[in-house]
């Protein structure tokens, strides 16, 4: 639709700037929203000159020659993924979480011309889209992705640089108790109760026990090898020797009925075949860890805690920490088994589970 005519006395007003009564007003060309600018003709007319400068597309020659040569944000995404994310080797999980995060960017960002994406531009993406830790996991992407950008030449400026870096949230999740276990362990189906059995007894995160398999046991010991420590070396490669509760756990596995490869299996309610998967019995971590909070929330005081409250499955290492502890088992012993490469990790996991006794000391003096 073409602009209305201005009246002759407003003539050498900037386009978007208007007056009535001897006020001036701007409207932004990008949101249709009106701005006020006062009643001082001059200020007006140059305010409404430099804003239009940034907010209404220009047809003109130098414009033209500087958008050609400009990059799309995209485009350091996509070189970022073919050429650099591939040298990272990260493990499947991460590289799954890292591929997710690429997507969302894409998405929103993909058609930004990089020169526009100021500190204020992208603190305020980050602000207004993310939260907690899901902000600081998104930073560092972001900032990666500039700092490859700036290596293949396609920026020369990194703005995440300056933008607010937020330390991690403490963790609202209650530790796991062993009356809770026990109370989830009764909703439990039973393939379920083996997989919380075996994490209990062997400390081990749930991608490794997904991953365990009848032909990983050697006479009376279980090879394990520990895939977020495997960078650790022999720390990470475990060999452990089954005693008595952990060969009862293995024993029940084996009496499912089920013909399967892997320790912890199921039978699905629809099979579907899978690039991901090895065997159609096989349980993913994620499909582990939502069955454990289906029977969960089955408790009701369990249910009536607040989500974020509420122990997940990866609890139970820690509530299996403390147990060895407790049953006298010394501090090198857990956190060899946990596969921590310090004893102050294996504390962080078993001091939750830590009861303080209540006393007073009211000696008279």
């Amino acid at each position: 639709m073409a602009a209305r005519r201005r009246s002759g006395k407003n003539q050498d007003l900037e386009p978007n700037l208007h007056e009535h009564g001897g006020y001036y007003k701007y409207r932004n060309p990008q949101t249709g929203r009106y701005h006020g600018m006062g009643s001082n003709r001059k200020k007006a007319i140059a305010a409404a000159r430099k804003l239009n400068a940034m907010l209404m597309p220009t047809n003109d020659l130098v414009s033209r020659v500087v958008s050609d040569n400009a990059h799309l944000f995209g485009e350091i995404l996509t070189r970022y993924r073919k050429e650099y994310l591939p040298t990272k080797k990260l493990k499947p999980k991460t590289l799954e979480e890292t591929i997710y995060r690429l997507n969302r960017l894409e998405r929103d960002l993909k058609d930004k011309p990089v020169q526009e994406m100021s500190v204020k531009f992208v603190a305020d993406y980050l602000d207004q889209g993310f939260k907690n830790n899901a902000y600081i996991k998104f930073r560092g992407l972001l900032s990666e992705v500039f700092k490859f950008g700036i290596t293949k030449g396609l920026t020369d400026d990194n703005p995440i640089q300056n933008t607010l870096a937020k330390a991690a949230e403490e963790k609202a999740r209650r530790p796991l108790s062993m009356e809770w276990y026990t109370a989830i362990y009764a909703q439990a189906p039973e393939w379920l109760q083996v997989a919380m059995d075996f994490a209990l007894i062997s400390l081990q995160r749930r991608g490794d026990i997904c991953a365990a398999k009848f032909e990983d046991i050697e006479g009376q010991h279980l090879k394990l090898i520990q895939r977020k420590t495997e960078k650790h070396g022999h720390r990470a490669h475990l060999k452990i020797a089954i005693g008595s509760s952990l060969d009862a756990v293995i024993r029940r596995s084996r009496l499912s009925g089920i013909a399967s490869p892997f320790i912890i299996h199921r039978r699905p309610q629809r099979i579907r075949r899978s690039k991901s998967m090895e065997h159609w019995t096989q349980v993913r971590p994620e499909t582990l860890s939502k069955e454990f909070a289906k029977a969960r929330d089955k408790v009701p005081e369990i249910k009536r805690l607040p989500a974020e409250e509420r122990p997940t499955f990866h609890e139970i290492r820690a509530l299996g920490g403390h147990l060895y502890l407790e049953a006298g088992f010394s501090d090198e012993y857990v956190q060899t088994l946990m596969g921590h490469s310090t004893l102050t990790m294996t504390h962080h996991y078993t001091d939750r589970h830590v009861e303080w006794t209540v006393c007073e000391a009211a000696l008279p003096v």
